[in-house]
């Protein structure tokens, strides 16, 4: 599995550092209290925070100080998106055993905590991980992270649910190859993708339906669009005179636009972009309402992290807007575990049949000068 190099590394916090941490709101008076509770000093609570910091700035600091005040300033993880693919090919459930056994021992060599858990035919592993952020604060670059990989049984194979960033992505993979190793086969690899579909109407046609026709549900809104356009290739020219260089020079181009708002794709703005050949969604973000059950209002965002190529396929269930007494609630709640994993069925599930259909739409046109 690859892991990244991080650089320079912090080795010690300066005094400076030190009282910068401390005069940020997120570290309370309590916590710099019992920092110098543990030298047996006693403070007063009337002690301005600038006074109690300019002290303790000024001692000697060890690794219980610097996790305690990193504990306060440390980034809240928030919820990530989820990405999908199918693997394919003669695997059995002790080939699965085989190699998530392996993986755990791999990941667990490395200081990463890992929890498996089998039910119904689903194999879960949740990964607790740490990454370094050189870009935030010094007591803030460690942030401790939890990755989830899903197994779930297929009559082809099997699909593999994760989360969608490097450090899972390079795990995914690397379970699968150690499963091809355990299978002794090729194992085929499914993912979500429009890159075999280059017409730009048919990528922006995939996100409408996905948003208007997911099974179950109705769109109520769409809050947010971004639309992209690929940027030409210069054109190369031995002979350009300077009248030529002065026109490529100032040519104007505009790579993405981000709408947001209520009812975005029925505006003006939305209608013009799309009006032009080679703009075409890659992110969209709507509302649907389920049309059984308790009627609850479900905010979803769905992308692709390659707009160029229309690959890396992902989604989130932002929020929930509950139903009360018949009607929605203004105020949006966190999805529970069972409505992301509904969710994650019908919308993996039919971004498959979005990708066939327009890859066959694809195909039936390509022969009239439709790839656009």
């Amino acid at each position: 599995m690859k892991r990244g190099n991080h650089g320079p590394s912090l080795y010690y916090a300066s005094d400076k550092n030190v009282f910068d941490a401390l005069n940020q709101h997120k570290v309370d008076i309590p916590t710099i209290m019992k920092l110098l509770e543990r030298r047996n000093i006693v403070v007063s609570k009337k002690t301005p925070r600038e006074s109690l910091a300019t002290y303790f700035s000024r001692q000697i600091h060890d690794y219980q100080d610097h996790k305690d005040i990193a504990g306060r300033l440390g980034i809240a993880p928030r919820r990530e998106r989820i990405t999908s693919m199918d693997v394919n090919g003669e695997v059995t459930k002790d080939h699965l055993d085989v190699a998530v056994k392996q993986l755990k021992e791999d990941l667990e060599s490395h200081g990463e905590v890992v929890q498996i858990h089998k039910e119904n035919g689903k194999i879960s592993l949740t990964v607790q991980y740490s990454t370094v952020d050189y870009k935030v604060s010094e007591f803030a670059q460690r942030q401790e992270r939890d990755g989830t990989i899903e197994l779930l049984e297929t009559e082809d194979g099997f699909t593999v649910r994760n989360t969608h960033n490097e450090f899972v992505n390079d795990v995914t993979q690397s379970l699968i190859k150690k499963l091809e190793v355990a299978a002794d086969a090729k194992l085929q690899k499914v993912t979500i993708s429009l890159f075999g579909v280059p017409s730009a109407r048919l990528r922006s046609k995939f996100f409408h339906e996905l948003a208007s026709s997911l099974p179950g549900y109705t769109r109520t809104d769409v809050t947010s669009v971004y639309v992209f356009k690929a940027k030409q290739d210069a054109l190369e020219s031995d002979d350009s005179d300077e009248d030529d260089d002065e026109d490529v020079e100032t040519e104007t181009y505009v790579e993405r636009v981000a709408l947001r708002g209520n009812g975005v794709t029925r505006s003006d703005i939305f209608n013009d972009l799309l009006e032009e050949d080679d703009y075409y969604i890659t992110k969209i973000a709507w509302e649907a309402r389920e049309t059984a059950g308790a009627g609850h209002a479900y905010a979803i965002e769905a992308m692709f992290a390659n707009p160029k190529d229309c690959a890396g396929f992902s989604f989130i269930l932002s929020g929930v807007y509950p139903c009360e007494d018949g009607r929605l609630s203004n105020r949006r709640r966190a999805p529970f575990k069972h409505e992301i994993e509904e969710i994650s069925s019908v919308v993996e599930a039919r971004a498959r049949e979005l990708v066939k259909q327009l890859s066959d739409e694809f195909a039936g046109t390509s022969g009239d000068g439709d790839a656009a």
